[in-house]
């Protein structure tokens, strides 16, 4: 068994595992956010004939040639199209069309001037400078031409994605399914928030935050509530929760002591352990492990450490499942807004909230770091990583840090 790894080494054992990825098919805007599983080729051109982008007159450019402000060329106007409907008529030499956005070019014209630069009756129309043939036509297949590859497999779908989709007339779409994650929380202190809090006993947050945190990232959370500190009841639970979800993630009992049980009711149901412990702070005593294809991940009872390690360690994996395979947090440059007065002994992850202001980043680092203390979370959006044997850190030193809400593709 692996322990006491590094934080490179664990992320690189969780990469390498092979991963159950599900394929399932959406209606169109239900799609969104999901990532494609499929390769969406266009059968027709879109614009699927030459259009106006505009809202003027369609003519034959020859026809204005010598057109000038002190001498402009008059047409004679010999229909009026609109937009979804055809002139039946073809335009001929002096004529013109009156046309309005999205219509199609009539046939026998080659240009189209807008309104603003015309002088019109219902009759005729004035123009006052020539323009080059197929000026202002957005031409057919222009934006997509019939076989083109419009979308490919792995890309996430958001609302440009959609109405391409839409335009194509996809009213399905075969994406990658939204993984399962049961939620457990471990612990004969914890009640649930319902419950009286006596002497002794604290809520169960851990079983929300993290299932919130699995929501956040586009996975689906069930939580299954508070188990004892008991070898043979955990795994029993995770033996019947592993018929239904994907990946299962707990909390408590996974360090090293008496009640800590976690790794040994993994053992239990027959889980292969991938590591126990990792070089970092908080979340040192992290456990994962797999059972056929799917992941099983005991964290830390404390509340920052259990938030962080979940975003260190158990988002990838989430993310993997669900087909987005290149995606990391964004890591940024920024300008350390206070001081960290500490020798970093080894990895560790400090929250810390970011903005930007006249083109830079600030970093502020809250007064407690604790890995029991969840409100230092509240309000933060970033994570300064303090690399073993760095520091202390001055204000107005240049530092490195992750932001929480934003994903970067690798390269």
């Amino acid at each position: 068994m692996l322990t006491n790894i590094s934080i490179e080494d664990a992320g690189r054992i969780l990469a390498e595992e092979k991963v159950d990825i599900n394929i399932t098919e959406k209606s169109l805007l239900d799609s969104l956010d999901y990532v494609l599983a499929e390769d969406i080729k266009s059968a027709i051109n879109i614009p699927p004939f030459d259009r106006s982008p505009l809202d003027g007159y369609a003519y034959r450019s020859e026809d204005t040639v010598n057109a000038a402000e002190d001498s402009p060329v008059t047409l004679k106007v010999i229909d009026n199209e609109h937009a979804g409907y055809v002139s039946s008529k073809r335009i001929d030499k002096g004529q013109a069309i009156r046309i309005m956005t999205g219509a199609k070019i009539p046939e026998g014209a080659d240009t189209v001037m807008k309104y603003e630069d015309t002088k019109f009756t219902d009759k005729f129309v004035k123009i006052f400078n020539y323009l080059k043939p197929q000026s202002n036509i957005v031409k057919e297949g222009e934006d997509i031409k019939a076989g083109d590859v419009v979308l490919s497999k792995g890309m996430i779908i958001g609302p440009a994605e959609i109405g391409i989709l839409a335009s194509l007339g996809r009213a399905y779409v075969k994406v990658y399914a939204k993984p399962r994650a049961a939620i457990l929380s471990t612990g004969d202190e914890l009640v649930d928030i319902g419950g009286e809090l006596k002497e002794g006993k604290i809520r169960n947050s851990n079983s929300y935050t993290i299932a919130s945190q699995v929501k956040k990232w586009g996975g689906e959370a069930e939580m299954l509530g508070i188990c004892k500190d008991n070898v043979e009841d955990t795994a029993r639970l995770l033996k019947s929760s592993l018929k239904w979800a994907d990946i299962i993630i707990t909390t408590g009992g996974a360090s090293v002591g008496d009640a800590d049980i976690i790794k040994e009711a993994f053992l239990e149901i027959g889980c292969k352990i991938l590591f126990w412990r990792v070089k970092a702070k908080p979340g040192t005593p992290i456990v994962a492990a797999k059972y056929e294809n799917k992941f099983l991940f005991g964290l830390s009872g404390n509340p920052a450490a259990a938030y962080i390690t979940f975003e260190q360690f158990v988002r990838p994996v989430l993310l993997k499942m669900m087909g987005k395979t290149k995606y990391n947090l964004m890591v940024i440059d920024s300008v350390l807004e206070n001081d960290f007065n500490k020798v970093s002994v080894q990895n560790r992850y400090v929250r810390a909230f970011t903005y930007k202001k006249d083109g830079k980043y600030y970093t502020k680092l809250p007064y407690k770091h604790s890995s029991g203390v969840l409100s230092s979370l509240c309000g933060k959006n970033s994570l300064f990583f303090v690399a073993a044997g760095t520091g202390p850190y001055k204000i107005g030193d240049k530092i490195k840090v992750q932001l929480m809400d934003y994903l970067e593709v690798e390269k």
